[in-house]
């Protein structure tokens, strides 16, 4: 049996969890703290802060990640990113305040196994305003690892501008942590770029689907024709005539699924992700990559373009795909019918919540209000906290002229 160099048992990626997440300074974010469950729901109003939420755990794997480092997940130095320190530091934040990352990682009898806290500034005082690792601890079941901070003079500023979590040399200890969040996988299947052929064809993780041909037929036969008939079975429940799905490639070694639909005549027609419905793209996407074996698993709407009865169904397929997988799954959803599904409990809402210094972060768990009317007054989940994201004055919405005279 493998293990870490502090003598504990090694745990998969995704048997790993985000447990606690705090942000300070984070794009909506000025402080905000909550518990993650293995299956999570975030809401909240429109621009509150939910992708934003999911992009904090991005930009961590971001900087775990071998192509990544603190520079590309900030967008520094022409890098493609987030727009450098300024595009992701709050607008609420008071001055000189620091992004600060604090997150535990963990399992159910375990919840902090891991700690992580990262604090992040930039320089203005000095030539090309460096944004410099302020601090840096790592622990293992409570004892550090590392517990660095920046010392108060600085004779090279380019010796803090890395994270420890990026460099190979200074991460061998807590590897298994690196491993996980390098391991989160982001997800919002866009129909159009998965239509797109030359997609199919281009290195790396596109959280947009556009990777979605190529990890299929990437995924060898044994494993990929079982999951793509388990698929196959739900299309056939969701998606009225769907028979079956493969994966074939064009004659220019290009993959496509074809998805087979009955019809009066004996045999049925067969038809490619080019012409396929949106919504059953991205139930596809969503059920491969659910399939999949890695950390976190971050879904932006999943709902989008789906029935309302399929919709309410995704959360107990999630739960029978996390048996398999073990990966956690945290969702962004405006979807009441998602959260009035049967077994969402209080623990797995997160609500965002907008003030006028930023927004925070709650569990449906920690609200009351919301306590009292499912545990006394047999409310669902959804129909106790989606009314609270609601825009105040909405029902003015239909009066506004929004064309001229």
């Amino acid at each position: 049996m493998t293990r870490t160099d502090t003598g504990s048992r090694r745990i998969r990626p995704q048997s790993l969890r985000f447990t606690r997440v705090r942000l300070e300074n984070w794009r909506n974010f000025r402080k905000a703290e909550v518990s993650v469950a293995a299956r999570a729901f975030i809401v909240g109003p429109n621009a509150s802060g939910k992708s934003n939420f999911l992009d904090a755990l991005r930009f961590l794997r971001d900087i775990a990640r071998a192509d990544g480092g603190l520079a590309t997940a900030l967008g520094q130095s022409g890098q493609p990113g987030r727009g450098g320190f300024k595009g992701v530091r709050c607008l609420f934040a008071r001055t000189r305040s620091a992004l600060v990352f604090d997150v535990d990682v963990g399992t159910d009898a375990e919840p902090a196994l891991w700690s992580y806290r990262l604090v992040l500034q930039q320089q203005q005082s000095v030539k090309g305003k460096p944004v410099t690792v302020e601090e840096e601890v790592v622990r293992h079941r409570g004892e550090p690892l590392v517990n660095d901070r920046r010392p108060t003079k600085v004779p090279d500023w380019l010796l803090y501008s890395q994270t420890k979590l990026e460099q190979v040399q200074a991460n061998h200890g807590f590897r298994e942590l690196a491993a996980f969040f390098a391991s989160i996988r982001y997800l919002h299947v866009v129909p159009q770029i998965v239509r797109d052929p030359r997609r199919a064809v281009i290195q790396g993780d596109d959280p947009y689907g556009g990777d979605l041909l190529r990890r299929i037929k990437e995924t060898p036969k044994k494993s990929q024709v079982p999951r793509l008939r388990r698929i196959a079975d739900a299309l056939k429940i969701a998606v009225p005539q769907f028979e079956g799905l493969e994966l074939k490639d064009d004659s220019e070694g290009r993959p496509h699924l074809y998805a087979a639909f009955r019809h009066w005549r004996n045999y049925p027609t067969q038809q490619t992700e080019e012409v396929l419905s949106d919504g059953t793209l991205r139930l596809i996407g969503l059920l491969w990559s659910l399939t999949e074996t890695g950390g976190p698993l971050l879904l932006e709407e999943p709902e989008l373009s789906l029935h309302d009865a399929v919709v309410q169904q995704l959360p107990a397929m999630i739960t029978r795909a996390q048996r398999m997988s073990g990966r956690q799954m945290i969702a962004s959803t405006h979807s009441q019918v998602m959260l009035d599904a049967p077994g969402i409990r209080l623990e797995e809402s997160l609500r965002i919540i907008v003030g006028d210094n930023g927004s925070t972060i709650e569990t449906a768990a920690q609200n009351p209000m919301v306590r009292e009317q499912v545990e006394h007054a047999g409310w669902t989940v959804g129909q106790a906290v989606l009314p609270l994201t609601q825009p105040q004055d909405v029902t003015k919405l239909g009066q506004v002229r929004v064309a001229s005279d």
